[in-house]
């Protein structure tokens, strides 16, 4: 009985591992500037979770110290490559895009109108 539970794991560990996979893949080719659509989708459907304020805000600690303007960061995950990204900014291109989908959230939430200018949605 164990072998098969751990069989079940090791597939759904597997799945999620190729989900992770796939979205990557998705945002890294499918979410660029000129498909706001697509980021739009993305934070409406909460696909890519969003990370505790705390982490948010001790990111942007980090910005601030580093001399990184907040909005261009979260403008050059969209807009480079991911390697690109990472040798500009050496810092994991997929954490910041996490980051990114929780600023995003946020500022969804709380002011539409320049979300939708930071999309170009409008």
């Amino acid at each position: 009985m164990n072998n098969i539970i751990d069989f079940i794991a090791k597939k759904k560990e597997r799945e999620e591992r190729q989900r992770a996979q796939d979205l990557e893949r998705y945002v890294a080719t499918q979410c660029k500037f000129h498909q706001p659509e697509n980021i739009d989708a993305l934070v409406d459907g909460k696909v890519i979770e969003v990370k505790d304020h705390t982490l948010f805000l001790g990111f942007l600690s980090i910005l601030k110290d580093e001399q990184i303007e907040p909005l261009h960061i979260f403008q050059d995950v969209f807009s480079l490559e991911p390697s690109r990204f990472e040798i500009a900014y050496n810092m994991k291109w997929w954490s910041v895009v996490q980051l990114a989908f929780t600023f995003l959230t946020i500022l969804k939430e709380n002011e539409p109108h320049t979300y939708a200018d930071f999309l170009g949605l409008s």
